[in-house]
């Protein structure tokens, strides 16, 4: 299921860091590399290409890579930062 940043929320990077940047609260949810590489993925796309993502440039297992996407698009979403599209 492809995915976006929900309406008002901006891919920032702060001094090298990457963040997300909430337009409507005022808000800042920090990433870190490997979530800002699978967030980059997931969005316009899915978890299966944010996984494959985390394994090509990390070098975990496909289990594992799926298990922290998983866990990053229930944060995400539970902070109403990301959307199914």
């Amino acid at each position: 299921m492809p995915f976006r940043l929900a309406r008002g929320v901006e891919r920032i990077d702060a001094d090298g860091s990457p963040m997300l940047f909430n337009t409507r609260t005022g808000g800042y949810f920090a990433l870190n590399d490997s979530a800002a590489t699978a967030l980059d993925a997931l969005v316009g796309h899915g978890e299966q290409e944010a996984a494959t993502a985390l394994v090509d440039t990390y070098g975990i297992t496909a289990d594992r890579a799926a298990a922290d996407v998983r866990d990053l698009t229930a944060r995400l979403t539970g902070h109403r930062l990301l959307e199914s599209r």
